[in-house]
């Protein structure tokens, strides 16, 4: 969508007809009147003479018919050279009962807006069906000129490019007051008749006979006046300046040369420590030189910590801070150079202990918080307490269970046989015993009971169940072969005809076998026939049945699969597992080891270092100037320092409470404020005891390059949603300038020239400060050539509705720019504080600028654009402040 066209007025209907001009003073005309002819089909005709509807008229508006107000009602902090608005939903309603037509494309309308102090001026409510009613104490000093009312109300109309005419969306009116307000003062805001008639019709006065159009008021006489009000509301207006002249108004500072940060300081001799003079002692801003202690001082302050040396005024040795997350018990012996450098500098020894005390300051929250996450923790505890009792108990069990044998062992474990695997076969041992030729009833319970080793059978045979399975096992046939009983003889018959090679024949079966010749007739023949059959027998062996099919049961490989199933130190850790899952990463080398517990606690511990005094987040933060700007790098080893300290003191709390820690977690990994920022909350530290492995300073996470804004002055504070970010510089002509943002380029994109806020926060009551984390070069370089332009930090308006004023301070003629913009300074201002057109404008060239100016030139010149300032990091940061 283009930029809307602004129109000077708007006429519809039958007042479009109208031809006689305004004079833009004095009465307006006589209400048109017009002679209207009615015809018929037979031919008749009938005139009637009708009258358009004037001022007079209008004895009230719909509420509905104000849209919008600048500023709201109620608002505060308002910029006193800023125009007060109206806006109302119809483009051609300002001038709908404007008895007259445009003159030169100016046309009075029959309503204006004004506004007047309200301390000075009173509003009464309506009474029944009448309108409120404004009293103003002066009308010549407070009220506008109604011969200008013509250029304070204008028609906005939208224009869509590649719509028809009659395809475009419809426009609004607005109307204007041009005061210039005084700061902290509060405003009546009142849209009110602009003609006596009107003003009489609202105050439900009788009109005049003569229905003259004399404007409402006369600036040239003084004098109280009362006026019927259609709306109104109330405002408070702020300090001068828009945001225009508070951006502009910031003065450039280094914070290392221009103010006195970070003052040195000395430490006295302690505990048999040497003295250190001249000692700068930094905040979480700010660069800070970097001289380590003298030898004898850290010697002596490592004695001190590792408990080698005594001092009689330190009963407790000094804390050894981020020991437990090192796993370094000592200094001397430690090879972490962090851990080091935090306990033997005091600057960052002392970080470490604001950090002890933030916790202690805040401790109870912060325990709540910790607790508060722990009860699945504690559940998961007790299971695995009760799970090492069991591996305990089933460890004396299992001893016990190891000195049996292989029998035994599988009687024991008769019902678990089928959840074992067989190993040969790759079935399980139940199915192993199923197919062998032991009988599946030897290894059931009840047989063992009933041969249990104490029981009646047992003492009386001799025998257990044990020694029968292994003896069956063994292939001691279950069923011995039975006797032969008389007169039964057994051979052993070869037959084709199916017969079994081993049978028992009596004289019965012989017969049958014999089959079809039958027996012999005298018995002295069939007992030759038996005796010669005995006589075979006797020289054949006994008929012994074949051993079963299947083979023997492997009781070996039964017993160390039995053994195997049933260790505690296997079952009892799979059966906790199932039920307890540890936090990631938790992987201890006895899985039943109770949970070690971390805490998540997000809260940014910036805010209460802040709270605890503003000098230690930037040491001398108070000889700031005001209305000034400034930038700093992140002091990343103050910052790593006091998060060491914060976190090596919570967990000294936490175990004192009976936590589950051993006390090396993070808890705390959050310094700055980061939830405001594009990429949300996101953490400055890693896992202490996972992932410090460099020198103090190195481990923090996001850019390398940290830099932060330091604004004290009225801009932020009056303009909160001003949007604050950094933009890559490139040379343009031997200048710096920002880089075009590429079109659809997303923001996460690499590639992408802008930067937004990481952090920040604010320093009652007039400071804020900004964070960035930025890639590269920050400052960059002065010379083209080295390929570093750096980076501009950019102070853009918000965007919200359009604003009309003038600026607060004169603007400068810059060559090749065209006409600056229009400022309170450069016009003509009437006793009442309202922009007399009628006065020149000075040191101005504007072409059209006085009576003749239409409103809508007025709109245009008026209009308040989006403002940014674009400050180069060079400009903020000294060359040693570089990060």
């Amino acid at each position: 969508m283009s930029r809307p066209t602004y129109l000077p007025w708007v006429r519809a209907g039958l007042v479009a007809t109208v031809t006689n001009p305004d004079p833009l003073s004095g009465a307006l005309p006589a209400r048109t009147t017009f002679q209207v002819t009615a015809e018929a089909d037979t031919g008749d005709s009938q005139s009637v003479d009708i009258r358009l509807m004037g001022p007079g008229d209008v004895t009230a508006i719909d509420p509905g018919l104000v849209t919008g107000t600048q500023p709201t009602d109620g608002a505060i902090e308002v910029e006193p050279n800023y125009f007060c608005v109206a806006e109302l939903p119809s483009a051609d309603l300002p001038w709908m009962f404007t008895p007259a037509a445009p003159n030169q494309d100016r046309l009075r309308p029959f309503l204006v807006l004004v506004v007047v102090p309200a301390e000075t001026n009173a509003l009464t409510p309506g009474a029944a069906d009448r309108l409120p009613v404004l009293h103003v104490d002066d009308a010549s000093t407070e009220l506008p000129d109604l011969a200008q009312s013509y250029a304070w109300a204008h028609a906005e109309v939208p224009n869509v490019a590649g719509l028809p005419a009659a395809a475009q969306p419809t426009g609004v009116a607005r109307l204007m007051c041009p005061r210039l307000l005084v700061s902290r003062t509060t405003y009546l805001a009142a849209v009110v008749p602009a003609f006596e008639p009107g003003r009489l019709s609202g105050l439900g006065l009788p009109l005049p006979d003569d229905d003259t159009m004399l404007p409402a008021w006369d600036i040239s006489v003084a004098g109280p006046v009362d006026l019927p009000v259609y709306h109104s509301w109330t405002f408070t207006t702020g300090d001068d300046g828009d945001f225009e002249a508070l951006a502009t108004r910031l003065r450039r500072v280094r914070l290392g040369a221009d103010t006195a940060v970070g003052q040195p300081a000395t430490v006295d001799a302690h505990a048999g420590l040497p003295a250190l003079t001249d000692w700068r002692f930094p905040g979480a801003l700010g660069s800070c030189p970097d001289p380590l202690p003298g030898t004898d001082f850290t010697a002596g302050l490592t004695a001190l910590v590792d408990g080698t040396e005594a001092a009689a005024e330190l009963p407790v040795p000094p804390p050894l801070y981020g020991g437990r997350h090192a796993a370094d018990p000592t200094l001397a012996g430690t090879a972490r150079t962090w851990l080091r450098r935090l306990n033997l500098d005091p600057r960052y020894r002392s970080a470490a202990a604001l950090g002890t005390r933030l916790v202690q300051e805040h401790q109870e929250a912060l325990m709540g918080a910790a607790w508060a996450q722990l009860g699945e923790v504690e559940a998961a505890n007790a299971l695995l307490r009760q799970g090492q009792l069991a591996r305990a108990a089933g460890t004396a069990v299992h001893a016990r269970l190891a000195t049996l044998d292989a029998a035994t062992l599988v009687q024991l474990a008769g019902p678990m046989l089928a959840r074992l695997r067989e190993p040969a076969s790759g079935g399980t041992l139940a199915h192993r015993v199923a197919v062998s030729w032991v009988p599946r009833q030897l290894a059931s319970g009840a047989f063992r009971r009933a041969l249990r080793p104490r029981g009646p059978l047992a003492r009386r045979t001799g025998r257990t169940a044990a020694d029968l399975l292994a003896a069956v096992d063994a292939g001691t046939p279950v069923v011995p072969p039975r006797g032969r009983p008389d007169g039964i003889v057994t051979i052993d018959v070869q037959t084709p005809d199916g017969f079994p090679d081993w049978c028992t024949i009596t004289p019965k079966t012989l017969q049958e076998y014999a089959g079809r010749p039958q027996p012999p007739a005298n018995a002295a023949q069939w007992r030759d026939l038996v005796g010669a059959l005995a006589a075979v027998h006797r020289a054949k062996p006994p008929c012994t049945p074949p051993p079963p099919a299947g083979g023997p049961v492997p009781l070996a490989t039964a017993r160390t699969a039995i053994l195997a199933a049933t260790d505690p130190h296997t079952t009892v850790p799979a059966r906790i597992g199932a039920r307890v899952t540890g936090p990631p990463g938790w992987s201890p080398a006895d899985p039943l080891t109770p949970i070690m517990a971390t805490p998540r606690i997000d809260t940014p511990l910036s805010r209460d270092l802040i709270a605890l005094s503003p000098d230690l987040l930037l040491p001398g933060i108070a000889a700031l100037p005001a209305e000034a700007v400034g930038a700093v790098p992140v002091n990343r080893r103050f910052v790593e320092a006091l998060m060491v300290g914060a976190n090596h003191e919570v967990m000294r709390e936490l175990l004192w409470r009976g936590y589950p820690t051993d006390q090396r977690g993070t808890p705390l990994h959050r310094f700055w404020d980061r939830n405001g920022s594009l990429a949300g909350a996101t953490d400055d530290i890693p896992a202490i005891d996972e992932h410090w492995t460099g020198d103090l300073g190195t481990h923090q996470t996001g850019d390398p390059s940290q830099v932060v804004l330091i604004v004290r002055g009225e801009l932020l504070r009056r303009y909160p949603r001003t949007q604050v970010y950094a933009v890559r510089a490139e040379w343009v002509d031997g200048r710096r300038r920002p880089v075009a943002v590429p079109a659809a380029l997303p923001l996460d994109d690499p590639a992408h020239p802008e930067r937004y806020p990481a952090f920040g926060g604010l320093i009652p009551p007039d400071i804020a400060y900004v964070g960035f984390d930025l890639p590269d070069d920050v400052r960059g370089d002065a010379d083209p050539a080295a390929g570093r332009p750096g980076w501009f930090f950019v102070f853009q308006q918000p965007r919200t509705q359009t604003r009309f004023g003038l600026d607060a301070t004169r603007s400068e003629n810059v060559p090749g720019q065209g006409a600056p913009d229009l400022s309170w300074p450069a016009v003509a201002v009437s006793p009442s504080g309202h922009v007399d057109l009628a006065g020149p404008l000075s040191d101005l060239v504007l072409p059209g600028w006085g009576p003749q100016a239409t409103s809508a030139d007025l709109a245009q010149w008026c209009e308040q654009k989006p403002y940014r300032v674009c400050i180069h990091a060079s400009d903020l940061l000294a060359e040693e402040d570089t990060p």
